[in-house]
């Protein structure tokens, strides 16, 4: 089966009986596929802001943040997003995939024009970004079973003290739902004397302190946040927060950050709303962490296999591409939206249907869909 675009159609979202709704061929399904896992991107704050900065700034600022387009407002946000995350110093990129990709390289020392001796250890399931990001500083990258930090250990232990070494994770994984252990990856780190760079793309907004994160909390001085603004946040772009000396290095040295257009003043008023509004939702919270651990019951009950899931990211395992297209289609017809996850996003013969849960979404939808999933399997 050969990946394509499916076009997709909405009712106005706005309205909170449409919050989980996706149009296909003009058939309503509900859409069990949307990283909007707080439900951001309909709320009317965030949206009435968007507007208001458009209206102020146009549509565009039509430059490079190094040129024209470093609007006095950005500087701003990403104070509050330094204070959010507990970090010195915080920069704003466009999307995730092209921060992870330039700032791996600028970090090590291996942008063009640079190549400086590196090691790096990276999670065997980290996100393709972060992949891309380490095959393009041209250095020895050694891939660690995932989760296993004593086999992180044991490479850490066989490599050459003398050479610079960086640890990358993300902090809770996109594909499978489970939590890294922040806290031990620290101690590693501070006993190796390695740079730590955390991916909390999927994790911010619902885990720490007032959604700050999991990395949020004990200060490491070699550490590198990022996150972005796509999924919890409701809006569209991604971060960096770090120490005031890595700061200077991603401002001099990124090509994604100094060789692409700024956001335009819509996004960056609807991050600006987004900081002010995700700490306040500790209820949303905890709904979405219930609801979850309610779904993984129902479904291990039900003997499929969820991985080792403890999150809002519920994989439905089935190892095989043709038994997740058959039950897809099966549940399409009961109404429920779902895309399949196969190789090479997750390692062949792990193939699965990915379910991503928000916090708009009540348990008799998650019960229904249960029921779906029984009367298919019996």
């Amino acid at each position: 089966m050969k990946r394509s675009l499916e076009n997709i159609s909405y009712e106005n979202r706005t309205v909170k009986k449409n919050f989980d709704i996706i149009l296909i061929s003009g058939k309503k399904l509900f859409n069990f596929s949307s990283n909007d896992y707080l439900s951001l991107s309909k709320n009317t704050k965030i949206i009435n802001e968007s507007k208001k900065w458009s209206e102020i700034y146009g549509s565009s600022l039509s430059s490079s943040r190094f040129v024209s387009g470093n609007l006095d407002k950005i500087s701003v946000i990403e104070s509050k997003l330094s204070e959010f995350t507990g970090k010195e110093k915080s920069l704003i990129f466009s999307g995730g995939f092209l921060m992870n990709s330039t700032l791996i390289p600028t970090l090590t020392g291996n942008t063009l024009g640079q190549r400086n001796k590196v090691e790096i250890f990276s999670d065997k399931l980290n996100h393709a970004s972060i992949n891309y990001g380490c095959y393009l500083t041209r250095q020895r990258v050694f891939r660690y079973n995932h989760l296993d930090l004593n086999h992180l250990e044991y490479l850490l232990k066989k490599s050459d003290k003398k050479t610079p070494k960086f640890i990358i994770s993300e902090t809770l994984f996109s594909m499978d739902g489970d939590l890294a252990n922040v806290k031990e990856l620290r101690v590693i780190a501070k006993k190796y004397d390695a740079v730590l760079y955390l991916d909390e793309a999927h994790s911010i907004g619902i885990y720490g302190k007032d959604g700050s994160g999991c990395a949020f909390g004990k200060k490491y001085e070699k550490e590198i946040v990022v996150g972005t603004f796509g999924k919890s946040f409701g809006s569209f772009g991604s971060f960096v927060s770090t120490s005031e000396d890595y700061a200077k290095k991603i401002i001099n040295f990124c090509g994604g950050l100094i060789y692409t257009t700024a956001l335009p003043p819509s996004v960056y008023a609807s991050i600006h709303a987004a900081l002010k509004i995700v700490p306040k939702l500790n209820k949303e919270r905890k709904n979405l962490l219930e609801n979850s651990k309610f779904l993984r019951t129902k479904l291990n009950k039900l003997n499929i296999d969820t991985g080792n899931s403890q999150s809002h990211i519920i994989p439905i395992i089935l190892k095989d591409e043709k038994k997740c297209l058959k039950l897809k289609k099966k549940l399409e017809h009961k109404g429920f939206f779902l895309k399949i996850i196969k190789s090479p996003t997750v390692l062949k013969g792990t193939e699965r249907i990915r379910l991503s849960l928000t916090s708009s979404m009540k348990k008799k939808s998650l019960s229904d869909f249960c029921e779906s999933m029984k009367n298919i399997l019996t």
